[in-house]
């Protein structure tokens, strides 16, 4: 799917890297949203500046306190780096950030459907066996750990931000 990106656009051009980018975070990470955040976060905002880290901040303020899902925060950062990275040049921001959000939100999700679609019947068939289901009792204590992660890598910049704009 990343080729019908890479065709038009070439490999190093940002919608490719964003479309790259959002299937690795949705492939190596494992769990809800509060998974994905911080490995999203360091990347979009340290590795390929996308966006600023008070940019990231708003897209999980705005995600915290409206009704969808925490990881449609993903689609506010691909609308950010669009409209940052004037995709389409000065006079299409608007057509720039709905093309990267739509990306990134496609990139995101489509490796979930694909494993669901592929691998539903054989999850299916591990209920209730202690082999496939104490294993699952270390990840959620990972997710957990995961979601601290997350609010400590938001706390800093929110409590310290002259300390968080000095890195």
């Amino acid at each position: 799917m990343i080729g019908y990106l890479c065709w038009p656009y070439g490999w190093n051009e940002a919608l490719t890297q964003m479309g790259w980018f959002f299937t690795k975070a949705a492939l190596l990470t494992f769990g809800a949203a509060y998974a994905v955040l911080p490995y999203v976060c360091q990347g979009a905002v340290e590795h390929h500046q996308w966006l600023s880290a008070t940019q990231m901040i708003d897209g999980l303020a705005l995600g915290e306190t409206t009704p969808e899902p925490l990881i449609m925060v993903v689609t506010f950062a691909g609308f950010v780096a669009g409209w940052t990275k004037t995709l389409f040049g000065p006079d299409q921001l608007f057509l720039a950030g709905a093309t990267a959000a739509i990306v990134v939100t496609y990139f995101t999700f489509l490796p979930s459907f694909l494993f669901i679609l592929a691998r539903g019947p054989l999850v299916e068939s591990t209920h209730g066996n202690l082999k496939y289901t104490a294993p699952l009792t270390g990840i959620t204590a990972a997710v957990v750990g995961a979601i601290l992660n997350l609010g400590a890598f938001f706390a800093w910049p929110v409590f310290c931000p002259k300390a968080s704009q000095a890195v």
